[in-house]
């Protein structure tokens, strides 16, 4: 068996390469984990899309993104605050689903130091004129003249602060899944306030 087959055998195990696989997520951008789908729930059902994990905290179990204010995921968690979370490794077949109750910073320390810590380039996502959806006559980045085809100054890159929000979801569940030739293996974790339950499923 393969070195790294073996730290599947154990939930304890498991466990700790999901955590090591989301903590790669966050610093590595060309790594699959770094861009997961998150769902949430609208009036139309439900909703997803592909965000950036810019933070793991442990052991809280924390994953954050950040997204416009503005943006339609907002209203959606302010009227429920479930969220889900997908995330596909191929190289590795590790499928990652996860669940937990997201909560939005915007006018707080902790939005403070996500904003802080944007790369200005970054910043442009949260500059345009018009929040993001509305229809428009022609393709167009929505970003106002001054900022067209150029990277912003500091100054420049703060007037869109205003403009950003950052979603922090604690882990509630996890369905893990690794997909092998030979026979695929699922786990199942959950948390509640009396602290860890884990459990291997029929795939």
């Amino acid at each position: 068996m393969k070195k790294k087959h073996r730290k599947c055998d154990t939930l304890e195990g498991v466990l700790m390469q999901v955590w090591k696989m989301l903590t790669r997520g966050v610093s590595h951008f060309n790594d699959p984990f770094h861009w997961p789908v998150l769902g949430t729930t609208g009036k139309n059902g439900i909703s997803l899309r592909t965000v950036i994990l810019r933070q793991f905290l442990l052991p809280e179990r924390i994953l954050v993104c950040h997204t416009d204010a503005r943006a339609d995921k907002v209203q959606e968690i302010s009227n429920s605050e479930k969220v889900s979370w997908l995330f596909y490794h191929p190289k590795r077949k590790v499928q990652l689903r996860i669940s937990g109750h997201a909560a939005l910073h915007s006018d707080d320390q902790f939005a403070d130091e996500q904003w802080s810590a944007t790369k200005i380039t970054s910043r442009l996502n949260y500059s345009t004129t018009e929040p993001p959806g509305p229809p428009i006559d022609q393709p167009s980045s929505g970003l106002p003249d001054f900022l067209l085809k150029k990277v912003p100054t500091l100054l420049e890159s703060e007037k869109s602060r205003k403009n950003f929000m950052a979603i922090a979801c604690r882990i509630d569940s996890m369905d893990w899944l690794i997909l092998r030739t030979l026979g695929n293996r699922r786990a199942r974790f959950d948390w509640d306030q009396n602290g860890l339950k884990a459990t291997w499923l029929i795939p």
